[in-house]
């Protein structure tokens, strides 16, 4: 005679599992989770001397929560590249640009790779983000001083300070914005906070800027941050007349005061600009930075050029062009050069300074073809892979070029 009381017990079971998975699927069916990739591969005579290759992937996750809230995290994964040695074997995994957020329509909270509140902030830059002294706009530019610091053995290479992330929290109501933002350095924040507030009223905007301890290039690094300098405050100011843009700036740190004042004014295809900034400098005395830009952009042509002198003296100019001929075919060329003679040391060597021409090629379905040269005009720039360009984007290798390049 059949167990009815079992029988009844497994069939309770089931529907119970069954109503379990359903519900798991369904929170599932209700988050997002996507995949991406890249891989490319090349051949560059002078900086990789044969072939290289890489490849990652790509995860960005999200969920939607209660009361308009959405949780999301995203993060990096290095699968492969040639500095391994061999495709026979994966070698080392790396991940990077891991970040977690909660966001709604008004505030956000983001930690990991994250950008800092400079990020968010406008105004007359070549004031307070230049060759000597900057803000750091994300959390792993401070990792990048502190390598850079071991690479050329100001700091010793045991008990090098490490950066665990940053923590950024925005805020948008109506015409105000905001943005506050940490460094952890081996879990202590101390120092390195920054608060970014600004207003737009269309014809006008403001913006007001705070930095602890902003990175002074070629001093050493003490404990958190820099040894011995201020931190930074800058006040900026914009209006539009006639067509034209202003922008005017005046910055606090390390006990002086600088002004600057920038300009844009575009006559149909052509953009003119220029800007001009005055700074007490420490170590340098009272010195002024200038530049002048012309961009022009109509159809398939996109040509740019600029001359600028930084606050001792040092010049960089460059001429760029880019023609789109239809079919997928672009090509982009430009001559980049300045001061770089090594004597200003941690302050000097742009790796940017070169003569280069790149031909890309659209296969579609996200692969291309490039093909590209690159004559450096500086020791920097010979033996570097991220000559950047100032059309296109590019990060070029010195010397010749031909790599194939996917994304999925």
């Amino acid at each position: 005679m059949p167990d009815i009381q079992n029988s009844t017990r497994e069939k309770m079971k089931n529907i119970l599992l069954s109503s379990a998975a359903i519900a798991l699927l369904a929170g599932a069916a209700s988050a997002e989770v996507t995949w991406s990739g890249d891989a490319e591969i090349g051949y560059n005579d002078d900086y990789e001397d044969g072939f290289y290759w890489d490849a990652g992937l790509y995860i960005n996750m999200s969920q939607e929560l209660n009361n308009g809230w959405t949780a999301s995290a995203s993060l990096d994964i290095d699968l492969e590249d040639s500095s391994q040695g061999s495709t026979f074997k994966l070698g080392d995994v790396d991940s990077s640009d891991w970040v977690v957020s909660i966001s709604n329509d008004m505030f956000g909270l983001s930690f990991g790779d994250v950008d800092t509140a400079y990020a968010s902030f406008k105004g007359v830059s070549a004031l307070y983000d230049n060759d000597f002294f900057a803000p750091m706009d994300e959390a792993a530019d401070l990792q990048d001083f502190i390598d850079e610091q071991v690479d050329n053995g100001t700091l010793p290479a045991l008990g090098v300070p490490s950066v665990d992330g940053g923590l950024l929290l925005t805020a948008e109501y109506g015409n105000y914005s905001a943005a506050a933002s940490v460094v952890s350095v081996d879990g202590d924040t101390d120092e390195t906070g920054q608060i970014a507030l600004a207003a737009d009223f269309g014809m006008f905007t403001a913006g007001l800027f705070y930095a602890e301890n902003v990175i002074f290039y070629g001093l050493p690094y003490d404990d958190t941050i820099v040894d011995g300098i201020d931190d930074m405050t800058v006040l900026s100011l914009g209006a539009s007349f006639g067509g034209a843009d202003f922008t005017a700036s005046v910055m606090d740190f390390a006990g002086e005061t600088g002004y600057g004042l920038e300009v844009a004014y575009p006559v149909g295809p052509v953009t003119l600009g220029a800007y001009y900034a005055s700074y007490d400098m420490p170590f340098y005395g009272s010195e002024e930075a200038y530049g002048v830009s012309v961009d022009y952009s109509d159809g398939p042509l996109t040509v740019a050029a600029y001359f600028e002198e930084d606050f001792v003296g040092a010049q960089e100019y460059a001429i760029e062009g880019q023609y789109d001929f239809g079919m997928g075919l672009v090509v982009t060329a430009g001559y980049i050069d300045g001061d770089d003679d090594g004597t200003l040391g941690a302050l000097d060597g742009d790796d940017d300074y070169a003569t280069y021409i790149v031909a890309e090629y659209d296969l579609g379905g996200g692969a291309s073809f490039l093909a590209s040269y690159a004559d450096a005009n500086s020791v920097a720039a010979e033996s570097t892979d991220d000559i950047d360009t100032g059309i296109g984007g590019y990060e070029l290798y010195s010397g010749a070029t031909v790599s194939l390049s996917f994304s999925f």
